[in-house]
């Protein structure tokens, strides 16, 4: 079932005819070159549909983020891109910081393939050596704790 891959690839090929229809009306040249570019946008997005297709890799994926590092990088990166349209190109000399930060995060984030759902980490029990507690000692801590309860709902003790 390659149908999206398909639909992307139907919507890359009237961009280019869009494209080429531009010149016809005397358009601005960068308006050639920007529709040029989202077309190789969305063509390079057809790619990778197809691709992930061809991987099965379609339908609910459980290699999530479960860290907030990416969405902080991200976050950033958009800040930095924003921030450099209204102060200035030269700006984008920050970017590649978030963005490296970005990619490496989201690729150590990732979890493995054979993840079931369920709890990411199952807890361990620490082994602690321990003398035995007796009884008196277990009867006391009890009635501290239960001292303690009373005490702070107001009770008389």
């Amino acid at each position: 079932m390659t149908l999206p891959a398909h639909v992307v690839g139907l919507w890359a090929t009237l961009n280019v005819a869009l494209t080429l229809v531009l010149p016809v009306y005397d358009e601005w040249p960068f308006a050639l070159v920007l529709h040029l570019l989202a077309t190789g946008l969305v063509a390079a997005f057809g790619v990778a549909v197809l691709v992930a297709v061809r991987r099965r890799g379609l339908g609910p994926q459980l290699r999530l983020p479960y860290r907030s590092v990416a969405a902080l990088a991200t976050g950033a990166l958009g800040l930095v891109v924003t921030l450099s349209v209204v102060w200035g190109w030269w700006l984008l000399l920050l970017a590649p910081y978030p963005l490296i930060v970005l990619l490496v995060t989201l690729r150590s984030e990732r979890m493995p393939a054979d993840v079931e759902p369920g709890p990411l980490r199952t807890p361990r029990p620490v082994p602690v050596d321990r003398p035995a507690t007796n009884r008196e000692i277990r009867a006391e801590a009890l009635e501290s704790a239960h001292a303690r309860k009373r005490a702070r709902r107001g009770e008389a003790t």
